[in-house]
């Protein structure tokens, strides 16, 4: 199931997340301790301490062959509109090249990998609030990267079907 990889990669993802502080909110729903709800192809995943609720939302997409895992983008609320994450990489790729993103057509620009871990190759992403604003109204966020062996174009898309609705749902829940 979807899930196992999708607790296997939190852990790597989380870790960048980690230095980031929780926002200040009320309590989850029915006073719940944690949540995960899906808005098609996103996850919503909240826990709640105390005070405290901290939200990520994440698309995970897996080789529906090898059950491995292809590629996980998680991204948390910050301040001004903005997101900030971590995209999840398989191996393979010219690390030192970095990797475009394109909202749709529209260049966003490129980034560095920061590190591998046993899951794959960490790109840490800032969003600003120019281009979560078109992430909403977009259908893909195109990632490009350059394989190793051949060195050829890898081309990745994360679909954006269920961003704006899990957006403004980790939104409400970390008001």
């Amino acid at each position: 199931m979807m899930f196992s990889k999708f607790f296997a990669s939190r852990a790597a993802l989380t870790a960048i997340l980690a230095v980031a502080s929780p926002t200040m909110a009320a309590p989850l729903p029915g006073g719940a301790g944690s949540l995960v709800e899906t808005f098609q192809d996103w996850i919503v995943a909240c826990q709640a301490q105390e005070n405290t609720t901290s939200c990520v939302m994440r698309q995970v997409q897996t080789n529906t062959q090898t059950n491995q895992s292809v590629l996980t983008l998680e991204l948390r609320n910050v301040a001004g509109g903005k997101l900030e994450g971590a995209l999840l990489l398989p191996f393979g790729l010219a690390l030192a090249k970095g990797v475009t993103l394109k909202i749709d057509d529209a260049a966003v620009g490129t980034v560095a990998y920061s590190t591998c871990v046993q899951q794959g190759c960490l790109v840490p992403m800032g969003l600003d609030a120019a281009q979560v604003a078109k992430l909403r109204t977009g259908t893909a966020l195109n990632v490009g990267a350059t394989g190793l062996n051949p060195a050829q174009p890898v081309a990745l898309k994360i679909s954006l079907k269920g961003f704006p609705t899990a957006l403004s749902r980790v939104l409400d829940l970390t008001k």
